[in-house]
């Protein structure tokens, strides 16, 4: 009986600091997520920025070669 109750209290235990642990590692998973899913949106408007510029160079080069 001492065995069953060393497995239960041990049990227990682990639910309790698995329960604690998720409310501390889902939040701050979630916010790196979102941190990271910025830095793709941050990039992804760079480089159509980018883009735009260096189609706006060339023809401006274009123009002054003719």
């Amino acid at each position: 009986m001492r065995t069953f109750a060393a497995l239960t209290v041990t049990g227990a235990a682990g639910i309790v600091l698995l329960k604690l642990l998720a409310t501390v590692i889902f939040p701050l998973f979630g916010m790196f997520m979102g941190l990271l899913a910025m830095t793709v949106k941050l990039a992804l408007v760079a480089a159509v920025i980018f883009f735009v510029y260096s189609m706006f160079k060339k023809r401006r080069e274009e123009a002054d070669v003719a």
